[in-house]
Formats: C-alpha cells, structure tokens, sequence
C-alpha cells in the first residue's frame, strides 16, 4: 500500500492559524449572553463613541488612545478614568480579527459559548427590536457559534480564565484548551492533534485507560503487514474526568490519520468497504483494508480490548476526520468503476 500518500490529504485537514487570537468577552453579568448567542455576534458599549470615530482614528497606537481619550472625555465628562474603557474600545475595534476565537459566559459563568468571528466591526442602528434583541450596545462583530455549554464540563486548565473581570480580556494563553473544546481534528503549527471525546459519566478506570494503548499495537502490526509508514510518536494530554478528553498530537500525518482512521472503525462508523472476493488491496483503499484487518487478521484480544475501552469510555467518532473519511470513499469509489 506504498500508493497512500498521506501528505496528499494535508489540505483536507482542518488547519488553526497560529496568529489566531483568543479573546474572552464579558455580557453585562450575563444579561446579553442569550441574545449575543441567538443573534451570532458579540458587542461593546460606549455608543457616544461611534464607528465614525473609530475609523478616523490615527494608525499608530500611542497617538489613536490619545486622542480617544480626547473623545471619551468630551463625551463622558463625568467618567474619571479613561485609560480603561479607551483600551478595551481599541482592543475591540483593531485586535480583534476574522477568524479569531470569542468567549463569551453567562450569569455567574454558568454557561459558556465559544465562537469564530466571522466579518468586521460593524454599527447597528437599531440594537433593540422586541424581546430576543434587548442589547443597546452598536458596535458589534459577527460570530459563528461553535460550542455551548456548561462551565463545569471545560477543562480544568479553562476555569481560571474567567477570574478575569474585564470587559474583555486576551485569553491566548488558553489557546490549546479552547482549540480542543471546538475541534477534534486539526492542525496547528505543523503538529497534527486528535481529540478523542470521553462521554462516559463514570469514573474512568485505569483498565480502561490502558487498553487504549491496544490502537497503537494494531496500528503497528497493520503498517507493518502492509508497508505503511507509521513512524512517529504520540503525546498526550489528558483530561480525564467524567466526561473528558484525551489529546493526541503528532508531527507525523501518517501516524496522526491512522490512529484517527483506527478509532473511527473500531467505533463503527464512517468507513465502507464490499467484502468480495477477488478485490485488490489496492481497489479496497486504506478505508477497507483497515476493515477487513479488524475483522480478519488482527490479534483478536488487542481488537477486544481496542472497543472495550472505546466502549466502556464512550468515545465519540471525531467528527473533524469525516471530510477525509469522504475522501476516502470516494477515491474508492472512482477505482471500483475502472
């Protein structure tokens, strides 16, 4: 199976910009959570600061906060000190980008919402419509929500980003966190990530757990019977409460896909193949050939212990390879016509 070339599947892959920046977002103490969330964007007040005023201001950043100052001086005179909302009106306009990743809590940061922004800052004339767009603040950006849920299920590590009080704070501290709550396939600074989602509510066993390890032995056996590279070596980082997830990562595609190719057939999903006689290695694809080891030629305890640990865990088939698992089939496809 020399014919696979997994570098050829690189621009299949989700890839994370690794100037892409994270930026938590404050809701009033949860007032605006429900309508930023429903109506996809997120916003800043100070609305005697216009769009207009932004625009004009100067390109350099010392001269743009002086003479923002100026402004929100003139039109907050009462407010004693500027430094703070000129920051965080600047923060919004001009660090903020497309493509950037927002957070967002509710009351008490109970829930959470994550999200891409999706276009530029834009001004709405008329925030408040009827009861789902209650939100008076006009300097907005558009979002596109990717997760909602509660605090509790975050990773650990994600808890102490909203100690922060700001109305908005840069949280790229916490990037490889949030990257793998909204992916779980993907590729950032030519490291290939795996998130496998635990969905089980139990306690984890330490069974469990290393029966795992049962995927990378069947992956070297089938590499070896059938001339793939799979050199290369997985870390991990783990989050293993109930539920939880497990980080693969790996700067080798071909260890990265098979591993990710080996958990979506052993969770039983995604990969097709006609069992016929006569078929070539070849006509059958990796798709198949993975397959048809699974239930012909693998070490039948390794397979055993492989599922029940996918099972026991309830591991979730990663969504994020199903664009390669399309690939695939459809290469195989086109060959069984010729």
């Amino acid at each position: 199976m020399d014919y696979i070339n997994f570098e050829s599947l690189l621009d299949d892959l989700k890839e994370i910009n690794v100037q892409q920046g994270y930026w938590m977002i404050r809701t009033m103490g949860g007032s605006y959570y429900g309508d930023f969330v429903r109506n996809n964007y997120v916003a800043i007040g100070y609305n005697d600061i216009s769009l207009r005023h932004l625009n004009q201001l100067p390109d350099t950043e010392n001269d743009a906060k002086e003479e923002l100052k100026r402004l929100f001086h003139e039109r907050y005179p009462n407010y004693s000190n500027s430094g703070y909302p000129v920051a965080q009106l600047l923060h919004f306009a001009r660090d903020i980008k497309r493509n950037d990743i927002v957070i967002i809590p509710s009351a008490s940061a109970v829930h959470v919402a994550i999200g891409v922004v999706t276009g530029d800052l834009y001004e709405e004339s008329h925030p408040v419509l009827d009861d789902e767009h209650y939100c008076t603040f006009k300097k907005r950006r558009p979002v596109e929500w990717k997760f909602y849920g509660r605090r509790s299920t975050l990773p650990p590590s994600l808890q102490l980003m909203f100690n922060s009080r700001h109305i908005l704070s840069n949280v790229s501290g916490y990037a490889p966190y949030v990257d793998s709550v909204i992916n779980d396939c993907y590729v950032k600074d030519e490291v290939f990530n795996l998130v496998l989602r635990i969905r089980t509510q139990k306690a984890v066993s330490l069974d469990d757990f290393c029966d795992l390890k049962a995927i990378s032995i069947l992956i070297y056996d089938f590499s070896r019977k059938y001339g793939i590279s799979s050199e290369g070596t997985l870390d991990i980082k783990i989050q293993m409460e109930s539920p939880g997830w497990l980080r693969l990562s790996t700067k080798a595609i071909g260890l990265f896909l098979l591993f990710g190719l080996f958990t979506v057939a052993l969770t039983g999903g995604g990969l097709r193949f006609k069992q016929e006689d006569g078929w070539s290695l070849y006509t059958k694809g990796i798709s198949g050939a993975i397959n048809d080891y699974l239930d012909r030629e693998a070490d039948r305890e390794l397979v055993r212990a492989a599922a029940r640990a996918i099972d026991s865990l309830q591991i979730k088939k990663p969504e994020d390879l199903q664009p390669i698992i399309d690939l695939l089939n459809a290469k195989n496809e086109g060959r069984e016509k010729y």
